[in-house]
């Protein structure tokens, strides 16, 4: 049997998914010699496990909620701080999501990953929980893709990457333990960092103009935040631009574009402006090449995708403290682009721009230095690739031995996987595979 790497995915905003294909794409190039099964899973709902898939959508709605809501990521964070931070994180999930908690590690135990590698804050606790009570040999990774460190995290266990000193030391703050920490500079994915193609030829892509100055707007996967207002903004200062939106899921913000786009609103376009809006695009990082600024709030996923394609950035809003880090760490010290939150003074701003590039032009400069610093996935994939390997020689040290064709030579109660005194209760029911407690079976079908 080889030695078994599980990649957990989470949508919970899309650049926990971004994230964890960087870390994907480098585990795979590094695997020729095929020692390892590297496999990535959307371990909340692959498995139709109703109460886990309901957590998933509890998950998103909530980070819907910090972008749309006033002040609630605001709020919510140094709350949960305050009232104890990873304790009741654990607490909700152990003792009150107690369902979806069981399903989680449920779906785990039928993975039987070796090695567990994280970057959400719900599946390490389970990931964490899984080697506490099932199986104690699992190694658990996580990479933290934000550039700060909120107190949600489980600290008991596990190797835990950070991509940034500040990260680093928020980190250390919560009192991880220090041999525990790995720092790495900032994670992005292969086709990100490896495109050839440059501003012109993307605008070719997209069908842009050539001639006019663009700035794509962008507010992650739902556009719930300062995107639209900023959009409608530019479209009436009439400047002789091109305007992107990308509207990502968010069906009703897209049809309101789509008629802006196509004259059927109200809003309309002056003639020397080019306005083209866009659904969710896997490729949006190449959209964002094409632009001479790229407008978004501080999701910092997208502005790291941004600035490998050597476009500087504006943030216009960041709606908690993982986003606020964002344009600490991107916009204050390493000088990538600048922060707008009034509408007034971003159109000021590019009217600027358009006059004189210069400052683009140094923006782009400080662009270079930071990505000089290296793509962080490989660091990580060797952070990985090291603690696979002292696993390996942890288990050949009990006669477990891995291979490519054969399952482990020896397995002792001590290493193999055992179902704790808790999960004793869970049960398989009927053919949908839905995991309840006993008495409460009929409830949960």
């Amino acid at each position: 049997m080889k030695q078994k790497i599980l990649l957990t995915y989470v949508e919970s905003g899309f650049g926990h998914i971004s994230s964890m294909d960087s870390l994907y794409d480098a585990l795979v190039d590094r695997n020729r010699d095929g020692r390892f099964d590297i496999q990535k899973s959307y371990i909340l709902t692959e498995d139709g496990f109703p109460n886990l898939a309901r957590m998933n959508g509890f998950l998103i709605k909530q980070v819907q909620n910090t972008n749309k809501i006033p002040y609630f990521g605001r709020f919510v964070f140094p709350f949960i701080s305050f009232l104890g931070g990873h304790k009741l994180i654990r607490f909700f999930h152990r003792q009150m999501a107690v369902k979806s908690f069981k399903q989680g590690l449920e779906a785990f135990r039928r993975r039987s990953p070796n090695v567990i590698i994280t970057n959400h804050y719900f599946t390490n606790l389970l990931a964490v929980e899984y080697k506490r009570r099932i199986d104690p040999s699992v190694v658990v990774i996580n990479y933290n893709p934000d550039p700060t460190l909120h107190s949600f995290w489980d600290k008991r266990d596990g190797i835990f990457i950070v991509n940034n000193p500040y990260a680093r030391y928020k980190a250390e703050k919560y009192k991880f333990k220090r041999e525990n920490l790995r720092e790495v500079t900032p994670c992005v994915r292969k086709c990100v960092e490896t495109n050839t193609l440059n501003r012109q030829q993307l605008r070719d892509k997209f069908g842009l103009p050539q001639d006019k100055f663009t700035v794509v707007i962008a507010d992650g996967g739902y556009m719930l935040g300062r995107g639209p207002k900023f959009a409608k903004a530019l479209i009436k200062s009439k400047l002789p631009i091109t305007v992107c939106v990308i509207a990502g899921n968010n069906k009703k913000c897209y049809d309101k574009f789509k008629a802006i786009e196509e004259g059927r609103s109200r809003l309309k376009v002056a003639s020397g402006m080019t306005f083209k809006v866009y659904e969710f695009l896997p490729n949006a990082y190449e959209l964002y090449g094409a632009a001479d600024v790229f407008l978004t709030k501080g999701g910092p996923n997208a502005v790291l995708d941004s600035l490998y394609m050597r476009t500087p950035v504006m943030i216009n809003y960041c709606p908690h403290v993982i986003e606020a880090a964002t344009a600490r760490v991107f916009i204050t010290e390493h000088g990538c682009g600048e922060t707008v939150f009034r509408r007034g003074k971003a159109i000021k701003r590019i009217r600027s721009f358009m006059s004189d590039p210069a400052p683009l032009g140094k923006y782009v400069d400080n662009i270079e230095k930071l990505i000089a610093d290296g793509n962080g996935t490989y660091a990580a994939a060797d952070i990985i690739e090291e603690e696979a390997k002292q696993q390996r020689i942890a288990l050949a040290a009990r006669d477990i031995v891995f291979s490519d064709d054969e399952e482990p030579t020896q397995a002792s109660d001590d290493t193999a996987t055992v179902v704790s005194d808790e999960l004793e209760s869970i049960v398989i029911a009927d053919n949908d595979g839905v995991i309840v407690d006993g008495d409460e079976a009929d409830r949960t079908r």
